[in-house]
């Protein structure tokens, strides 16, 4: 596991405090193609008790849990990263299982990662991102595709061995709203994973 810590500003203490990155990397099995990473990452952070992005009045000092924004993210990575291990031989090339810390404040955990990245990020191919994935109800939302269009045909044969159902978005909220938009802009491949808003989101209700 990588320690990357970064410099958030609380704004309702007007302090700066430290935030980290939890990185964790699972070693490619094919000699050639191991240098090579694919990055599946989710943000960890949410309000906490400030209400400056709050979807709630008079929420301020209320704890905005964040059960689905991003709790459900940080819960898949750490699932899958335990699926990955146990089957590493399928995996050709080197995974970074990355959970956030700043999404919130702008990116930030993302961002620094970008500037200093565990693998060189010219040897990074796709970059995966979960935010928001707690209430699929059957089916999941997929952004950033036209940015990744040779990834669709992958998704669709996932799609056929799975329960979920998945649906293809073309330029939505989530295309580049999260921590995609930081891989997005350095022209690596990047898709995300959303199954929607609804009425808890960015309220002290998005609780489990």
């Amino acid at each position: 596991l990588a320690d990357m810590t970064v410099n958030a500003v609380d704004r309702t203490m007007r302090v700066r405090r430290p935030v980290r990155n939890v990185i964790g990397t699972l070693k490619g099995s094919d000699p050639t193609l191991q240098s090579e990473a694919v990055i599946v990452g989710a943000h960890y952070d949410h309000l906490g008790r400030s209400a400056r992005f709050s979807m709630s009045q008079n929420s301020a000092g209320q704890i905005h849990h964040g059960a689905d924004d991003n709790a459900s993210g940080t819960a898949a990575v750490i699932e899958m990263a335990k699926a990955a291990v146990a089957a590493r031989h399928e995996f050709r090339r080197s995974i970074v299982f990355m959970t956030f810390a700043g999404e919130e404040h702008g990116l930030l955990g993302s961002s620094h990662y970008a500037n200093h990245p565990t693998l060189p990020l010219d040897k990074t191919i796709a970059m995966i991102n979960l935010d928001m994935v707690g209430r699929a109800g059957g089916r999941i939302m997929v952004d950033g595709l036209g940015n990744a269009p040779a990834i669709e045909e992958d998704l669709k044969a996932a799609e056929s061995s799975s329960s979920l159902s998945l649906r293809a978005l073309r330029g939505g909220p989530g295309a580049g709203a999260s921590d995609d938009a930081t891989f997005l802009l350095r022209k690596i491949p990047s898709i995300n994973f959303f199954s929607g808003f609804h009425s808890d989101y960015h309220r002290p209700t998005d609780t489990w």
